[in-house]
């Protein structure tokens, strides 16, 4: 697979789609454009010189925010659910400073790569830690390990966890991605943030370049105001997972 480069994500990020057509926007260096250009044209985009855009077979905003998303050209189809790496789950559990007595909570465990690591490494049993998972086969995992699994969405979670206003000092996530999903988790999960509460979040590189109004509106909001890291996680960490996606670590703080 074929790494993009940064610059390239961006202009893909920022181009305007009109039914099957993309047109690129604003004037680019003959360097850049032949790079967006070989990426357009390999996920199906034909230079059409009479509507001076690339003409694609089809609408082609799932196509691009595959390859915005991943960072790489060919990327796997997904599936909504890849195992967080054991190097990027101790990497987050650092960044969180743990501590026994804080309420932790993992929105969108999966089969519980993060919260087994925060167990151990806190040597509590596995119902000390608030999880919640959709997928019924995860669920079982979980509950085989001795999870309380909310069965839910964890957008739900205001109604039966946040009695007496009790909210959660850490919260450890590695949310989906696909269409941006990253940004709503965060968000959402920052709203269950107690005050001095630390949330550690693998999200698509994307949070930093893209331009979109959901993207502007998360950096402004959120990770100006509270973020006190975002680290790029290394090249090809969820490869083993399936996918190829260029990530990064954030760390936020409520203050």
């Amino acid at each position: 697979m074929k790494t993009i480069p940064q610059d390239v994500l961006k202009v893909l990020s920022t181009v305007e789609i009109e039914g099957t057509n993309v047109k690129i926007t604003g004037q680019l260096d003959r360097k850049l454009y032949l790079l967006v250009n070989e990426v357009l044209d390999r996920i199906g985009g034909k230079w059409n010189r009479k509507a001076k855009a690339h003409v694609f077979s089809e609408d082609p905003t799932d196509k691009l925010n595959a390859v915005i998303e991943c960072g790489v050209l060919e990327p796997k189809v997904k599936t909504g659910y890849f195992p967080t790496p054991p190097a990027l789950v101790a990497r987050m559990i650092e960044l969180a400073e743990l501590d026994r007595k804080h309420m932790i909570l993992e929105p969108s465990a999966g089969q519980g790569h993060i919260s087994d690591a925060i167990c151990k490494t806190l040597n509590i049993h596995t119902n000390e830690i608030t999880v919640c998972e959709t997928l019924q086969k995860n669920i079982e995992i979980l509950e085989n390990k001795g999870y309380r699994v909310n069965p839910y969405d964890f957008f739900k979670l205001e109604t039966p966890c946040l009695v007496n206003n009790t909210k959660f000092d850490r919260i450890l996530m590695n949310p989906p991605f696909e269409a941006q999903a990253d940004i709503v988790h965060v968000t959402t999960a920052f709203s269950l943030l107690a005050d001095g509460g630390v949330l550690a979040a693998i999200m698509s590189s994307g949070v930093m370049f893209r331009e979109n109004k959901k993207t502007i509106m998360f950096r402004e909001n959120i990770l100006n105001k509270y973020g006190v890291l975002v680290e790029d996680n290394p090249e090809g960490s969820f490869k083993e997972s399936g996918t190829m996606v260029n990530t990064v670590m954030v760390k936020l703080v409520k203050r």
